[in-house]
């Protein structure tokens, strides 16, 4: 339909110059011209069209001469088309997990596009399906040297650190994409990442102020690691025997983290007079009601190790009696009984638990055997059972602990620990939680 358009209008143009030739031919008249005494006469009507033909004639030089010099352009952009067009055919090749097409693209898309950050770009990507990692390192280190693609270069470079486990050149990679990307959330998180894992726990505060001052976290997400950072600091308080600031951390973390199990944990550890034993032991009664566990149960018993045994069953009913009926309240029912000898009583409160009590409920087994009979051969099988399973798990790696620490000591996760619970399997590895995320797994 266009080209019939098209071929309308130029048939229009032609009879209309055919009519104005005409009309021009059709008038009388003559001109007469004086030029360095050369007179030039000739009809009107020729002069017109001679000059009509002239002006003609110089507009289709300027057309090709045009045309001449707009070829190497039209044949760049007819290259860089293609160029475009292998890069967006590596990058298929990379999501389909063909590395050698990949690369074979990426050399091509190099050869014919002016920027060679795409092509390298590829190159990475397809090095890295591959599992070249030198090839893959010295495309990301050439990305980092151009200053349009330093981010992506410096994060590829990160990532490769990691890979290779070398945290002094990750972390010098991460100020660096910190440097480069102030208010980048990646840079924020993966320089935290590092200094949490350093232990450094000052400068991970004053990373994470710079990241909360650049608008690279939100102020929910940086409220909660800081209170994560406050059970580091607690943690670091008890480790040189200073009580007092491990429970001021401890009960600044627990105002912010109200459900999560290490504070009160913490703060019975850090308990040396009257006043903090109790108010570690509220806090450990609320987190007892909400998830009953063994880390807890024991926490309780180490604050009532000064309680007379004639009141301590009484403070273990009180402890217990929101869920009493349950088998997490029976072994703790049953551990506080073995604290203070009374072999009956944790006997029938183990009878009550049942089979279901898991490692907890063989751990205390396997001490009622050694404490009341001195049975060596049945305390060796109760621990047998218990096996691996510890009080505290990682919810990343499936590895139990013995006590509560910030950093898993088998995976390195941040902050993965929860107490065991009762009658579930170790889980599989799951992905690690990032920093900046209110929510526990």
């Amino acid at each position: 339909m266009m080209r019939l358009l098209r071929g309308a209008l130029v048939l229009i143009a032609l009879m209309a110059l055919a009519g104005a030739a005409a009309w021009i031919a059709d008038q009388p008249g003559r001109v007469a011209i004086t030029w360095f005494g050369y007179e030039i006469a000739a009809p009107a009507p020729l002069l017109a069209l001679g000059l009509l033909l002239l002006g003609l004639g110089a507009f289709m030089l300027t057309w090709v001469l045009a045309w001449a010099a707009a070829l190497p352009q039209r044949r760049r952009l007819k290259r860089q088309q293609k160029g475009y067009a292998n890069f967006a055919a590596g990058m298929v090749a990379v999501a389909a997990g063909e590395a050698d097409r990949a690369l074979s693209l990426a050399d091509k898309a190099r050869k014919q596009l002016d920027d060679p950050a795409l092509s390298r770009l590829l190159v990475a990507h397809a090095a890295q399906l591959k599992g070249d990692a030198a090839l893959a390192h010295e495309a990301y280190l050439a990305l980092s040297q151009d200053p349009g693609t330093a981010f992506l270069g410096t994060r590829g470079l990160l990532a490769d650190a990691r890979r290779t486990g070398d945290r002094a050149d990750a972390l010098q990679q991460a100020q660096r994409a910190s440097r480069l990307r102030p208010s980048s959330p990646f840079a924020a998180e993966a320089e935290l990442q590092l200094l949490v894992e350093a232990g450094d726990w000052d400068a991970a505060r004053k990373r994470l102020e710079l990241a909360r001052k650049k608008k690279a976290v939100t102020r929910d997400a940086a409220t909660a690691l800081s209170a994560r950072l406050d059970l580091a600091e607690a943690q670091a308080a008890l480790a040189r025997n200073d009580q007092r600031m491990a429970r001021q951390w401890a009960e600044r973390a627990a105002k912010v983290l109200p459900d999560h199990p290490a504070p009160p944990v913490l703060m019975a550890r850090a308990a040396d007079h009257h006043n903090a034993r109790e108010a570690a032991a509220f806090h450990l009664k609320r987190a007892f009601a909400r998830m009953p566990s063994e880390a807890l149960a024991e926490a309780w018993l180490m604050l009532q190790r000064a309680t007379p045994a004639e009141t301590l069953m009484a403070r273990a009913e009180e402890f217990v009696a929101e869920r009493k009926p349950e088998v997490a309240s029976q072994l703790l029912l049953a551990a506080a009984a073995l604290q203070i000898r009374d072999f009956t009583v944790a006997r029938a409160a183990l009878n009550r638990a049942g089979l279901s009590g898991g490692a907890w409920a063989a751990r205390l087994l396997a001490k009622l055997a050694e404490d009341s009979e001195g049975d060596a051969a049945a305390a060796d099988h109760w621990h047998g059972i218990a096996g691996r399973h510890a009080p505290w798990q990682c919810g990343h790696c499936g590895n139990g602990a013995a006590d509560w620490t910030l950093l898993c000591a088998a995976c390195g996760s941040f902050d993965t620990l929860d107490p065991t619970r009762l009658g579930e399997a170790l889980p599989l590895a799951a992905p690690a939680r990032p920093l900046l995320s209110t929510q526990r797994q």
